[in-house]
């Protein structure tokens, strides 16, 4: 949202309890809050902030709501919105703002790994349930809910938007991101019917269209348009607050995670240049890396689903891995042999 003037400062029992095993084990001590109860991380594709609840408990997993401001808005001031000041201590989630496009709208074609690079990121640092991963936003920020989600179903257990629209502003098709979405994947929508950016006549049809193809969407519509500022029992932070968080407990679930997959392109295994390009393809990842002897991993350029990245081959056999991660730390990795010849 943006930044108001009046804000306050897999489907098998031993694999699911192997993936709950993991996250217990490795997750890392949380990272320390400035004075409003606040972290910030940074994922290595952009800053986000989060607030966890006094209720957590390490050893018990806690669901994630990431979230995404609306053009022009601020990533930290959006935490006090989705971890509302008054009730936050006891709420039965951790929640994340990500960061990344302030003062900006979010470019749906671009900004997805933001998103799954923060979800890997947090997830290193609590016990995050993977199966109760929630995805929200306003406005442009909601445009991203619906892009990454569908396109990401597999990882979400529901999406919640306000005042945008699932289909119009993502840079894709309602086809393509229905038929994108791994299952029929929960929706909460609330609209404002006095909204002139995104006019209630538009999201009625696509949230009609969503639930003549399976999905169970529910649309909840208020008085006021596509920003109104609170004032006693009215307002776009207040609607958010009442009628779209309670979802957060209305207890979803996505299905079991599944094990990323990797895909490489073709490639010649003897070559006489020093430097090659290596792309390829990914499914059920958050990230892409690679390595050669001798080297860490580091991450590949684009985003996971379709990846590509330039290596330096030295004289005789030389051994790559790529690694397709997924959540929590389940992952798949591929092994290219490049042989380089003399000219």
């Amino acid at each position: 949202m943006r930044n108001s003037a009046n804000r306050p400062v897999l489907h098998l029992l031993p694999a699911i309890l192997a993936l709950s095993a993991i996250l217990h084990a490795r997750a890392a001590s949380p990272p320390p809050v400035d004075g409003n109860g606040i972290f910030t991380l940074h994922s290595g594709e952009s800053e986000y902030f989060g607030y966890v609840p006094e209720s957590y408990n390490p050893n018990t997993p806690i669901s994630l709501f990431v979230w995404m401001h609306g053009c022009g808005g601020e990533a930290y001031w959006d935490v006090f919105a989705i971890a509302p000041p008054a009730t936050r201590a006891n709420q039965s989630y951790i929640a994340i703002s990500i960061g990344g496009r302030d003062g900006a709208c979010w470019d749906t074609n671009a900004d997805n790994p933001k998103v799954l690079a923060a979800i890997l990121d947090v997830s290193r640092h609590f016990n995050i349930d993977p199966r109760k991963i929630h995805l929200g936003g306003y406005s442009s920020g909601g445009d991203m809910t619906y892009r990454v989600g569908f396109e990401n179903a597999w990882l979400f257990a529901g999406l919640l938007a306000e005042n945008s629209d699932p289909f119009r502003d993502t840079g894709s098709t309602a086809q393509a991101l229905m038929a994108a979405a791994s299952w029929k994947i929960n929706i909460a929508h609330l609209a404002h019917v006095g909204d002139e950016v995104y006019p209630i006549g538009v999201v009625r049809d696509s949230i009609t269209a969503l639930q003549a193809n399976g999905f169970p969407a529910t649309l909840i519509e208020r008085p006021g348009g596509h920003w109104d500022d609170d004032a006693g029992n009215f307002g776009t932070n207040y609607d958010l607050r009442t009628d779209l968080l309670p979802f957060l407990d209305a207890g979803w679930t996505s299905p079991p995670p599944p094990r990323p997959k990797i895909k490489v392109g073709k490639f010649r295994r003897a070559v006489k240049k020093a430097r090659v390009v290596l792309k390829g393809t990914s499914k059920f990842a958050l990230r892409v890396e690679y390595k050669s002897k001798g080297k860490g991993y580091r991450e590949v350029r684009g985003a996971p689903e379709k990846w590509k990245f330039p290596v330096r081959v030295a004289r005789g056999k030389n051994v790559i891995r790529v690694r397709a991660v997924g959540l929590p730390q389940n992952s798949k990795i591929q092994r290219i042999v490049i042989q380089r010849i003399s000219s």
